[in-house]
Protein backbone atom coordinates (compact mmCIF):
# COMPACT_ATOMS: atom_id res chain seq x y z
CA UNK A 1 0.00 0.00 0.00
CA UNK A 2 1.10 3.63 -0.56
CA UNK A 3 1.00 6.58 1.80
CA UNK A 4 -0.77 8.97 1.71
CA UNK A 5 1.13 12.65 0.41
CA UNK A 6 -0.13 13.93 3.94
CA UNK A 7 1.52 11.28 5.69
CA UNK A 8 4.37 11.53 3.37
CA UNK A 9 4.88 14.77 4.16
CA UNK A 10 4.16 14.47 7.93
CA UNK A 11 7.13 12.21 7.64
CA UNK A 12 9.73 14.24 5.75
CA UNK A 13 8.60 17.89 7.82
CA UNK A 14 9.73 15.45 11.00
CA UNK A 15 12.95 13.83 10.05
CA UNK A 16 13.72 17.47 8.52
CA UNK A 17 12.95 18.85 11.91
CA UNK A 18 15.29 15.88 13.86
CA UNK A 19 17.84 16.52 11.18
CA UNK A 20 18.16 19.96 11.58
CA UNK A 21 18.24 19.29 15.56
CA UNK A 22 20.97 17.12 15.87
CA UNK A 23 22.90 19.65 12.63
CA UNK A 24 22.61 16.60 9.60
CA UNK A 25 24.29 13.56 11.45
CA UNK A 26 23.17 10.63 12.42
CA UNK A 27 21.03 10.45 15.51
CA UNK A 28 18.70 7.60 17.41
CA UNK A 29 15.43 7.48 18.48
CA UNK A 30 13.13 5.29 19.52
CA UNK A 31 10.20 4.14 16.66
CA UNK A 32 7.78 4.82 19.82
CA UNK A 33 8.64 8.48 19.94
CA UNK A 34 8.47 8.48 15.83
CA UNK A 35 5.09 7.47 16.42
CA UNK A 36 3.79 9.71 19.05
CA UNK A 37 5.25 12.96 16.86
CA UNK A 38 3.90 11.80 14.05
CA UNK A 39 0.03 10.33 15.11
CA UNK A 40 0.58 6.97 13.01
CA UNK A 41 0.33 3.90 13.71
CA UNK A 42 2.97 0.94 13.61
CA UNK A 43 2.28 -0.42 10.09
CA UNK A 44 2.19 3.09 9.02
CA UNK A 45 5.24 3.76 10.84
CA UNK A 46 6.98 0.58 9.17
CA UNK A 47 5.57 1.45 5.56
CA UNK A 48 6.31 5.10 5.60
CA UNK A 49 10.31 4.87 7.19
CA UNK A 50 10.18 2.22 4.02
CA UNK A 51 9.21 4.56 1.50
CA UNK A 52 11.97 6.91 2.80
CA UNK A 53 14.62 4.51 2.79
CA UNK A 54 13.72 2.93 -0.84
CA UNK A 55 13.25 6.60 -2.25
CA UNK A 56 17.13 7.41 -0.82
CA UNK A 57 15.85 10.43 1.25
CA UNK A 58 16.58 8.52 4.75
CA UNK A 59 19.08 5.76 6.13
CA UNK A 60 18.27 3.67 8.76
CA UNK A 61 20.30 1.39 10.71
CA UNK A 62 19.60 -1.09 13.71
CA UNK A 63 20.10 0.76 17.06
CA UNK A 64 20.98 -0.26 20.36
CA UNK A 65 18.78 -2.69 20.70
CA UNK A 66 14.87 -3.51 18.39
CA UNK A 67 13.03 -0.23 19.51
CA UNK A 68 15.27 2.28 18.33
CA UNK A 69 16.48 3.25 14.96
CA UNK A 70 19.54 4.99 13.72
CA UNK A 71 18.60 7.95 11.39
CA UNK A 72 20.39 10.44 8.74
CA UNK A 73 18.32 11.85 6.42
CA UNK A 74 20.62 11.29 2.95
CA UNK A 75 19.06 14.21 0.75
CA UNK A 76 19.02 16.86 2.63
CA UNK A 77 23.08 15.82 3.30
CA UNK A 78 23.91 16.03 -0.24
CA UNK A 79 21.78 18.82 -1.04
CA UNK A 80 23.93 21.11 1.48
CA UNK A 81 27.29 19.33 0.39
CA UNK A 82 26.41 20.04 -3.32
CA UNK A 83 25.95 23.79 -2.56
CA UNK A 84 28.99 23.72 -0.48
CA UNK A 85 30.95 22.35 -3.28
CA UNK A 86 29.59 24.75 -5.97
CA UNK A 87 31.77 28.06 -6.66
CA UNK A 88 29.24 30.39 -5.10
CA UNK A 89 29.20 34.16 -7.48
CA UNK A 90 30.91 36.74 -5.05
CA UNK A 91 28.27 39.68 -4.46
CA UNK A 92 29.65 42.92 -4.08
CA UNK A 93 27.96 44.99 -1.77
CA UNK A 94 24.40 44.27 -2.17
CA UNK A 95 23.89 41.16 -0.10
CA UNK A 96 20.98 40.09 2.00
CA UNK A 97 20.77 41.20 5.57
CA UNK A 98 21.22 38.02 7.70
CA UNK A 99 18.32 38.81 10.18
CA UNK A 100 15.73 38.21 7.87
CA UNK A 101 14.48 35.14 8.96
CA UNK A 102 12.98 33.00 5.90
CA UNK A 103 9.09 32.77 5.94
CA UNK A 104 9.22 28.90 5.46
CA UNK A 105 11.11 27.97 8.63
CA UNK A 106 8.92 30.29 10.81
CA UNK A 107 5.81 28.99 9.17
CA UNK A 108 7.12 25.13 9.90
CA UNK A 109 8.69 26.58 13.67
CA UNK A 110 5.22 27.91 14.22
CA UNK A 111 3.22 24.51 13.08
CA UNK A 112 5.36 22.50 15.42
CA UNK A 113 4.63 24.89 18.34
CA UNK A 114 1.15 24.79 18.21
CA UNK A 115 0.77 20.68 17.40
CA UNK A 116 3.25 20.90 20.56
CA UNK A 117 1.05 22.58 22.45
CA UNK A 118 -2.62 20.98 21.50
CA UNK A 119 -0.55 17.35 22.88
CA UNK A 120 -0.42 18.99 26.09
CA UNK A 121 -3.49 20.22 26.11
CA UNK A 122 -5.08 17.01 25.65
CA UNK A 123 -2.74 15.57 27.73
CA UNK A 124 -3.97 18.33 30.38
CA UNK A 125 -7.83 17.64 29.78
CA UNK A 126 -7.06 13.89 30.02
CA UNK A 127 -5.37 14.43 33.61
CA UNK A 128 -8.60 16.53 34.78
CA UNK A 129 -11.18 14.18 33.20
CA UNK A 130 -9.01 11.57 35.61
CA UNK A 131 -8.88 13.52 38.68
CA UNK A 132 -12.71 14.53 38.09
CA UNK A 133 -13.70 11.00 37.59
CA UNK A 134 -11.60 9.94 40.96
CA UNK A 135 -13.41 12.58 42.94
CA UNK A 136 -16.84 11.53 41.75
CA UNK A 137 -15.75 8.25 42.80
CA UNK A 138 -14.60 9.71 46.52
CA UNK A 139 -17.71 11.98 46.58
CA UNK A 140 -19.96 9.06 45.71
CA UNK A 141 -17.93 6.82 48.89
CA UNK A 142 -18.37 9.63 51.49
CA UNK A 143 -22.29 10.51 50.85
CA UNK A 144 -23.27 6.88 50.73
CA UNK A 145 -21.71 6.19 54.17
Amino acid sequence: MKLSEKTHEKFIRFFEKMSKFHEGQEFELAYSEIQRETGTASTTLKRALQTLEAEGWLEIKPGRNTRYGRFQVVLVQKSIENVQDAELPVMSEVTPPESLPNPQEEIRDLYYQVENLRRRIRTQEMTIALLQERLAEVEDKLYKR
